[in-house]
């Protein structure tokens, strides 16, 4: 299974969309946006907010946010 930040990263860029253009449509910083992508989990506020951040990133993308949340969990070891 690709990682997260893989999946978004290949995503975006199969749609064509540059990370200032993504932060733009998302409201979501480009920082925390690079900071998905890259895999960078400490750069990230809570939890909580991160995976506010990761649904919608998810759904902006056409990507499934529940099964990126999922693997979101798993790349940090938590139990759900």
């Amino acid at each position: 299974m690709a990682r997260l930040g893989d999946a978004l990263r290949a995503q975006r860029e199969r749609k064509g969309i540059v990370l200032d253009q993504a932060a733009d449509d998302t409201r979501i910083r480009e920082k925390f946006l690079r900071a998905l992508e890259d895999g960078d989990y400490n750069a990230l506020p809570g939890a909580v907010y991160t995976k506010g951040f990761l649904r919608n990133y998810a759904e902006y993308l056409d990507l499934d946010p529940e099964e990126l949340v999922t693997l979101y969990n798993a790349e940090r070891g938590v139990q759900v």
